[in-house]
């Protein structure tokens, strides 16, 4: 369901029901079931009632979770994201770090964005260490 809504984002009303569908996804019981539901509202955008869940998703102890929740933050206001993806670039696992590249590179017109895209290009993944090679060119 919830990546269906990325899938109609184009013809949805942001303002409606969306959000308050995706708050209940967000606090599913099903780690894969949050973590696409964090992952949708990258591209629907994280408006600010839902911007202090997706940021308590940071912390999940499932990475799917934590993945998705960097994804999210690649349609929250730049203020916001930039530091907390900035933090996500020194999570344990790669495909958070990898997460956190890809919803940086969505703000590199913020200047601190580009300086942690720029530290990332050391990360000891490959994966991690190509996308933020991408984005900083």
């Amino acid at each position: 369901m919830a990546r269906g809504f990325a899938a109609l984002a184009a013809h949805l009303d942001r303002d409606a029901d969306t959000p308050d569908a995706l708050r209940h996804l967000i606090h599913d019981p099903g780690i894969l079931v949050r973590a696409a539901a964090l992952q949708t509202l990258g591209v629907l955008g994280v408006p600010e009632a839902l911007l202090a869940t997706v940021t308590a998703a940071l912390t999940d102890p499932a990475w799917q979770v934590r993945a998705g929740a960097a994804t999210a933050l690649g349609g929250a206001a730049p203020d916001h994201a930039v530091p907390a993806l900035a933090e996500l670039l020194r999570d344990a696992d790669a495909d958070v770090r990898k997460a956190a590249v890809l919803a940086l590179s969505r703000h590199t017109a913020h200047d601190d964005a580009r300086t942690a895209l720029a530290t990332a290009v050391d990360d000891p993944d490959a994966d991690v260490r190509a996308y933020a090679g991408r984005a900083g060119r």
